[in-house]
């Protein structure tokens, strides 16, 4: 759409140069200079006509261009050295940021590496890039049973790509993705413990757990996540509302800053109200069933229909109008 616009603005200034051009020629000494047989001489002056950008401004644009890219591939590549793990999300972020084909974004990216100081992971990467289109043909084959865990589809899948990038390799590239995985399935794992600790127990575990949690891990949880976590551990077992309410609001006090606690707080209580509606209209919804199946064998069809409907309208109404 933007671009769309852009060029309907480029012809209106261009149609409005060229009316402005005509103008000039018309009011110009020049341009009504009489010939010796009194015909107008109407010289048209280069200056209306548009200039081409010669090969050497090409060449200028080109060459800022590609200094611009190559600056931010050995910017992009030193951040990836300091927190690799993600390959995918570094090669969209150079795809987004090139501006030449695909095949020239690759020699770009190879020649950057061929540069680069740290020899090590630059080899690294590089073997990584090499290894990456036959491994993603051969996951396309990989079918895994629905019968195997997560956490054994994902060890033979991590398996696989050890296989065909190798150990490094494969960390390098995806490093992050493994450790939040493997942080979620030590949550599973203490959920299924949960149900034999005490609230004590639980407590201490959950704080093991986050010491054990990865950087990767704690960044996407945040504050938030690390409160709804702690709450869907400590609540398993406890069905009273009021204590349901007291264990949250301890741990929103524990996790959260004041204000966000606050909103938190707000939302739950919207929900809990939503929810205990819903609660409320199934159970009535059940019992006018139940007194209209009564009625059925006693009353004509249509006249059955038309009370049902009358009063199963006045209940949705009751509880959503």
């Amino acid at each position: 759409m933007n671009k769309t616009w852009m060029m309907v603005g480029i012809l209106i200034m261009a149609a409005c140069a060229a009316i402005i051009g005509w103008w000039g020629m018309d009011a110009s000494p020049v341009a009504h200079a009489a010939d010796p047989q009194g015909r107008p001489n109407r010289t048209v002056s280069a200056n209306t006509q548009p200039i081409a950008m010669t090969s050497t401004e090409h060449q200028d644009q080109a060459h800022a261009r590609a200094m611009s890219q190559q600056t931010w591939l050995a910017q992009a590549l030193q951040g990836f050295e300091r927190k690799s793990g993600n390959i995918t999300e570094f090669l969209q972020a150079w795809s987004a940021q090139c501006t030449d084909t695909p095949k020239q974004c690759d020699e770009q990216l190879r020649a950057a590496l061929d540069r680069y100081t740290n020899r090590e992971f630059a080899t690294q990467m590089q073997r990584l890039l090499a290894g990456l289109p036959a491994y993603e043909q051969a996951m396309q084959k990989t079918i895994l049973s629905t019968q195997m865990s997560p956490r054994e589809r994902y060890d033979a899948i991590w398996k696989l790509r050890e296989r065909m990038l190798g150990s490094d390799e494969a960390a390098l590239g995806f490093g992050q993705e493994r450790a939040y995985a493997q942080d979620q399935f030590a949550y599973g794992d203490l959920l299924t413990q949960a149900a034999n600790m005490s609230a004590s127990e639980r407590q201490r575990a959950f704080a093991d757990y986050q010491q054990q949690q990865s950087t990767t891990a704690k960044s996407i949880d945040g504050a938030v996540g690390q409160y709804e976590k702690a709450v869907r551990l400590m609540l398993i077992g406890v069905n009273d509302p009021a204590e349901q309410a007291r264990i949250k609001a301890q741990l929103r006090q524990q996790y959260l800053p004041d204000d966000l606690a606050q909103q938190l707080a707000q939302r739950e209580q919207q929900i809990s109200t939503q929810q205990q509606g819903v609660a409320q209209y199934q159970q009535e919804l059940a019992q006018l069933n139940q007194e209209m199946n009564s009625l059925k064998s006693s009353l004509p069809e249509n006249t059955w229909q038309q009370q049902y409907e009358q009063r199963l309208t006045a209940l949705r109404l009751k509880h959503f109008p």
